[in-house]
């Protein structure tokens, strides 16, 4: 028997092979209603199909691409990570995240890895493995949907906040919202999905063009260059400069507000002056500030980073208050299975797969 070579999210090879092989394309909108509204599976229980389509499928096409490696829950239930493994052996994460106030939310990673290299995050240890493909992505948010169907819950955003570059994938993140967003797929709204990039300036302003009502998110984390290159190499190519005018651009677009993260890392990023060198960059702009507590992981001794005090971020929030910017601060959830912000590292019984401890513990454990 061949092995299929055809994700099931790849619409238009799907709708080729039904017309290669003599059957009518609107067929595909049985196959399309079975997977994204009755979550079949299992090919050959379609029974909407004739049986002959039902053995294409089988011989021709795969359900996911992904197979879940591990994962594991918080302690207070609201938090589930998916260490998930690729069809090359890649390793990617993907974080469920149940709010008290009734909503759940996905965040998929977009890359095994990331290049950009930002020091107060544990996902650049890994470095950039690849790109994944739109239906690995899909593959992700499907995998999310049967998980919470099982708690009688239903995914309701999906945020591009895991592993990975957004805006260095954009061809395949384009796919995956499209494919996220269309009706008669996963059917989640173009305002409930959220990109967070470091700030790849030119793809900011073609994101506006393709996607007017998705919500953009900016990892800022510093108010000038100098503190930002020291933390953030992605600065050395787009300056604040030039990032704000393309975010300006693609308010203009859009007239969106923006959110902005700010890590807020003691002696490093939460000096008082910086509070009002951040008020003066966004004043007068459609913008929300998300000041995100820093998240310890396991290579903290080598950075020195700390989290700033609450009492701190809270003089960040009154200064911006006076130039009439909202902010909140993030809600941590997840922390204790290193699934927080910045703490997605494939951690497997403890240890980070970036390591060469964490890759042996791994490995034997699926001899």
């Amino acid at each position: 028997m061949q092995t299929p070579t055809i994700s099931i999210h790849d619409e238009w090879k799907i709708i080729k092979l039904l017309e290669e092989n003599g059957f009518k394309k609107f067929r595909y909108a049985q196959i399309e209603n079975a997977i994204y509204k009755n979550l079949i599976t299992d090919f050959s229980s379609i029974e909407t199909l004739p049986k002959e389509i039902r053995t294409l499928l089988t011989e021709n096409c795969y359900y996911t691409s992904l197979s879940v490696h591990s994962a594991i829950t918080s302690d207070d239930g609201q938090t589930t990570k998916f260490l998930l493994k690729t069809h090359d052996n890649k390793l990617i994460e993907a974080v469920i995240m149940r709010h008290l106030s009734g909503r759940n939310t996905l965040c998929v990673s977009c890359q095994a890895g990331c290049p950009m290299g930002c020091s107060f995050c544990a996902t650049w240890k890994l470095w950039l493995l690849r790109n994944l493909e739109f239906h690995e992505i899909i593959d992700e948010v499907m995998i999310a949907i049967h998980h919470l169907a099982k708690e009688d819950k239903k995914l309701r955003n999906i945020v591009y906040m895991g592993m990975g570059e957004p805006f260095l994938n954009y061809a395949n993140v384009k796919k995956s919202i499209e494919i996220a967003c269309a009706q008669k797929k996963v059917d989640l709204s173009n305002r409930r999905i959220t990109i967070s990039t470091c700030g790849i300036a030119p793809v900011i302003e073609q994101f506006g063009e393709d996607f007017p009502q998705t919500s953009l998110a900016v990892s800022l984390h510093a108010p000038n260059d100098e503190v930002r290159k020291s933390i953030m190499p992605v600065d050395h190519t787009y300056p604040l400069d030039v990032l704000m005018k393309s975010i300006k651009n693609y308010i203009a677009k859009t007239n969106k507000r923006v959110f902005y993260e700010y890590i807020m890392i003691a002696w490093v990023t939460d000096r008082l002056e910086y509070a009002w060198q951040l008020a003066k960059l966004l004043e007068w702009q459609l913008a929300h500030v998300n000041f995100i507590p820093y998240n310890t992981w396991e290579w903290v001794d080598s950075n020195g980073y700390k989290p700033t005090s609450k009492i701190i971020i809270k003089k960040f929030q009154e200064v911006l208050e006076k130039s009439w910017i909202p902010s909140t601060i993030r809600h941590t959830m997840g922390d204790d299975i290193d699934a927080a912000c910045g703490q997605l590292a494939l951690k497997h019984e403890g240890e980070s797969l970036a390591t060469e401890k964490g890759n042996t513990i791994a490995k034997s454990k699926n001899e």
